[in-house]
């Protein structure tokens, strides 16, 4: 049976308010829960010899604790924070179930996605060998209909895309907090920044070359410095205050 022939009915949502409150509402009422602020709608196992690794993961986005149930999940929310389209999101924070011509079903997408347009985004975070299994992909179309239906996005996603550059994110997520020194710091690397620069020349104008690189790195994940991702991040990398569109305000 394909997806195009899925007859979804009854299809029900249970979710946890901030406050932690439980409710369960009717997929099109669902559709207008700001579900990027909700908690996991289920308790993620820890046990002994498990293949996956469970955590909890601090968005700098949201500035709060999230559960993630793997590292694959924990990397997916990290390259999240660094978006600067995304404004929330939320691990597990809703339970689908419902009935169709297939029969009854229930399932928990991984993650919430809110971006700056107003839109959201299901997303379902796999083991790259387990995307074309076969139950993976019919849970794949059915939470995916439910998207269609509430108007969300949808998207079964094993490694983000890039690998260069997702190991350059998680290195500059070592330096997303706002740590002691950057006030003193930032303007100064902004202005020496204004023409593209090598990284280990930049830190050497100041006269704490370790400290600035800090800051260096934390102006990156900012998005206030930008750097090119897709190579690795050395000494000779180019550093450049960033552009903001004048019709827009978001940084190129």
């Amino acid at each position: 049976m394909k997806a195009a022939d899925l007859q979804l009915r009854s299809v029900r949502v249970r979710f946890l308010h901030p406050d932690g409150q439980e409710e369960q509402l009717p997929l099109d009422v669902a559709a207008e829960v700001a579900f990027e602020h909700c908690g996991a709608i289920r308790r993620i196992p820890h046990r002994a010899d498990q293949a996956h690794t469970p955590s909890t993961h601090w968005s700098s986005t949201t500035n709060r604790m999230i559960e993630c149930e793997s590292y694959l999940e924990s990397v997916w929310m990290t390259m999240l924070d660094f978006d600067p389209e995304v404004t929330g999101f939320s691990g597990q924070p809703m339970q689908l179930s419902g009935v169709d011509n297939r029969g009854a079903w229930k399932a928990t997408p991984d993650l919430f996605v809110r971006r700056v347009d107003g839109s959201a985004t299901v997303m379902e975070v796999k083991n790259p060998g387990r995307l074309n299994d076969a139950k993976v992909r019919a849970t794949a179309e059915r939470v995916a209909a439910c998207c269609a239906v509430a108007g969300w996005g949808y998207e079964l996603v094993g490694e983000p895309p890039g690998r260069q550059r997702t190991i350059n994110v998680l290195a500059l997520a070592g330096y997303r907090r706002e740590m002691v020194g950057v006030s003193d710091y930032r303007a100064q690397l902004l202005a020496l920044a204004r023409e593209p620069v090598p990284l280990g020349r930049l830190v050497s104008f100041t006269a704490e070359p370790l400290v600035a690189r800090a800051v260096v790195l934390h102006l990156c994940w900012t998005g206030e410095l930008t750097v090119d991702l897709t190579r690795p991040l050395e000494d000779t990398s180019l550093v450049q205050l960033a552009v903001v569109s004048s019709s827009t305000g978001a940084r190129q």
